[in-house]
């Protein structure tokens, strides 16, 4: 499993360094920096076996090489940025080093993939020296997700990886194609769906070629686009989450979506129980404090170790520069200085209620 993560240069940040653990939580306000972490490892998982860093891949897409450079640094700057990732001895050395201008185009080549041209950043001054295996498992679970048709065309083959940058049409084909081949991965998903949301889910063929997807409430059996869209969005998370290798990354945005609070902390303990009893590593960016809440409950009831539970709060400055700090989780399942990201919020309307309950007297 990933034990560091440091970006150098790389879009909002100067200088951050993350050491994930089994279960990482990234929050803070939008536009800090959480997404950024995990861009970082689909760039380097699309990147891995090539001299240069692809910036359009199947994993993530950037509109131009300057969208990587921090808008904080003076322009125009012939700058280098970095990402390293560390682990076991398989990811020993696994770092890159690029340097390219902000006015890119002298340092932008072109190379050809297939027949079509793809741009592609300038020359690298490091390369890996790691095996690139454990980034090819590396997962990743995007912010926007779910089906939104009655049925899709099935395809040919199964695939584990499900390609974001191809589209959200591409994305549910293949969500709906592997839910239809396999009738033991679609039970365990469904046991897990009904946990967080009370609904399972069946995926149904349609003659000649196709597939579509059913929930399984206890009112009845509905189309999946027919169900409230919380059971919908936990399909790509979880089938991702129960079909990934052991010891795989699982990059997770915001798997909150659409839940109530309730289900947002019973969402919670699927992730942490499925991480712990399969040695899946989950990275995360979350707005929940329901979320972190119930993680932080396992801890004090001994189903996690604090060790297993690593919590980093995200900032900005005045000036756009983005900064990461780890918020301590001890035994008991408490951390250090609570957790102001969400507590200011709740003060603040606290106060706001008491003052208003005031002038109404």
């Amino acid at each position: 499993m990933i034990t560091n993560i440091t970006l150098e240069n790389f879009k909002c940040f100067r200088h951050v360094s993350i050491n994930p653990k089994l279960l990482t939580v990234l929050i803070g306000p939008n536009g800090t920096g959480k997404s950024s972490i995990l861009q970082a490892l689909l760039l380097l998982k699309q990147s891995v076996d090539t001299d240069r860093l692809w910036h359009r891949g199947e994993y993530i897409e950037f509109g131009d090489p300057a969208d990587i450079c921090p808008n904080f640094l003076p322009s125009p700057l012939s700058m280098r940025f970095e990402i390293k990732c560390d682990g076991p001895e398989i990811f020993k050395g696994a770092t890159r080093e690029y340097q390219f201008s902000r006015t890119y185009q002298p340092d932008l080549k072109l190379s050809s993939d297939n027949g079509k041209e793809i741009n592609s950043l300038g020359e690298t001054t490091a390369v890996f020296s790691s095996n690139s295996e454990p980034f090819g498992g590396i997962r990743s679970v995007p912010a926007i997700r779910g089906l939104v048709r009655t049925s899709y065309p099935l395809r040919e083959h199964y695939l584990g990886q499900i390609y974001l940058a191809r589209g959200l049409n591409d994305q549910e084909e293949q969500l709906a194609t592997n839910l239809g081949y396999s009738r033991s991965i679609e039970d365990q998903l469904s046991g897990l769906i009904g946990r967080v949301t009370g609904t399972g889910i069946r995926a149904e063929p349609v003659p000649p070629h196709a597939v579509t997807v059913k929930s399984l409430a206890a009112s009845g059996t509905v189309n999946i686009v027919s169900e409230g869209f919380g059971t919908n969005a936990l399909i790509q998370l979880l089938l991702q989450l129960v079909t990934a290798n052991r010891n795989t990354t699982i990059l997770i945005e915001e798997p909150e979506i659409h839940l109530h609070p309730k289900a947002q902390a019973d969402l919670a303990e699927v992730l942490a129980e499925t991480a712990k009893a399969e040695d899946k590593q989950i990275i995360m960016t979350t707005h929940s404090e329901h979320l972190v809440e119930r993680l932080l409950l396992l801890v004090a009831e001994g189903t996690l170790k604090a060790d297993d539970l690593a919590i980093y709060s995200f900032s900005k400055g005045e000036k756009g520069e983005c900064f990461a700090a780890e918020i301590e989780v001890t035994e008991n399942g408490q951390v250090e200085g609570g957790l102001t990201d969400f507590y200011a919020n709740n003060l603040e309307t606290l106060d706001r209620r008491v003052k208003a309950l005031k002038r109404s007297q």
